[in-house]
């Protein structure tokens, strides 16, 4: 089985899995979470998109914990979500107290430079995924791009925080691999005031993940003034059938190796982890109390409202994911890191 049919049979296996604790050890969590505070890492600040999800769970996740704990979110910007891994990892208590919401790179992230990367992703746990997000590069009307095709022959420039940024790394994969004419312009702060840049002209497309991009910007789309030219994952979208993948631009098998390395941060979305040497217990209950959150109706009611999208799976489906995803052969691995530029001297 390829690649992306493993992760997708992984994904498909979540209905099996089950995160009831047992009596003994519902009973022992609630004696501990009792009258304390978690606190979920986010890895970025408080005006992006991890930030709605992070105070979307936070305002009912801990009415489904025993012990009824309070929970809230301690944003802990920088280094693209590296610096909140690495403080989950060595320095925040393992107790109980700390969980992490960190960056759906992380994985990919710690194999593209592990030189950088200060944490071991392999040895943290999922307590469950909120919702999958696949990058989407998005160009505004007045460009003259109708479709990814048109990008063949046609260039397009980009708005990025930086180079090895992911959605930097994603436009360089595509120039590369599937021969796109797309022009980086870095520096930019955020993927916020790139939406902007593109609504004054200054540059004609982002790349930011679907469930925020609609979340801040849906009225641009339901308009066409912003219009989706291809989705990076392992599968289409639920809202964006006809929006194709960029694995269905990979002709060569490098092409299609190196398209599915970088979709692999979509089936990590937006999810809750906790920290190595996290009680069994303690995480048992967590994710239990995950997604009773996850089914709970004025949890789904506010979400909708607020055009946050949730479609869950329990932590346990991350796991063989995780595997496939840091068993990427070397050669493969190198072959991105050329494309993007990693190992220039």
């Amino acid at each position: 089985m390829s690649f992306t049919g493993r992760i997708l049979a992984a994904s498909a296996a979540i209905g099996l899995l089950s995160t009831a604790p047992t009596a003994a050890r519902a009973d022992a969590a609630a004696d501990y979470f009792k009258g304390k505070t978690i606190n979920i890492v986010v890895g970025y600040g408080p005006s992006g998109g991890y930030a709605v999800y992070c105070q979307q769970l936070v305002a009912y996740f801990g009415k489904h914990i025993a012990g009824n704990p309070k929970v809230i979110c301690q944003f802990m910007p920088g280094q693209g979500g590296v610096r909140a891994a690495s403080y989950l990892y060595s320095v925040a208590s393992k107790e109980g107290n700390f969980v992490g919401m960190l960056s759906d790179y992380a994985a990919v992230a710690q194999i593209m430079d592990p030189k950088r990367i200060k944490y071991d992703i392999r040895k943290f746990k999922w307590v469950g995924v909120m919702v999958p997000s696949n990058p989407v590069l998005v160009v505004r009307k007045g460009a003259g791009i109708a479709k990814f095709e048109d990008l063949f022959n046609k260039q397009m420039t980009i708005g990025v925080t930086g180079r090895l940024a992911q959605s930097g790394i994603n436009a360089q994969l595509m120039n590369t691999f599937m021969g796109t004419k797309i022009k980086l312009i870095a520096g930019y702060k955020s993927t916020g005031k790139v939406a902007l840049a593109m609504q004054q002209g200054e540059v004609d497309s982002t790349m930011s993940s679907w469930i925020s991009l609609k979340a801040r910007a849906k009225e641009l789309f339901d308009s066409g003034e912003f219009i989706p030219l291809v989705q990076v994952g392992f599968a289409r979208a639920k809202d964006l059938p006809k929006v194709p993948l960029m694995s269905d631009f990979a002709k060569s098998s490098d092409a299609k190796q190196v398209a599915n390395l970088a979709a692999a941060s979509a089936p990590f979305g937006r999810s809750v982890l906790v920290p190595p040497g996290y009680p069994a217990h303690l995480l048992a209950a967590l994710r239990q109390g995950f997604m009773a959150t996850m089914n709970d109706a004025e949890f789904r009611a506010t979400a909708a409202k607020r055009n946050v999208e949730i479609d869950p799976s329990p932590g346990e489906a991350i796991d063989p994911i995780l595997q496939q995803v840091m068993a990427t052969p070397p050669a493969v691995v190198k072959l991105f890191q050329d494309a993007a530029g990693m190992n220039k001297k």
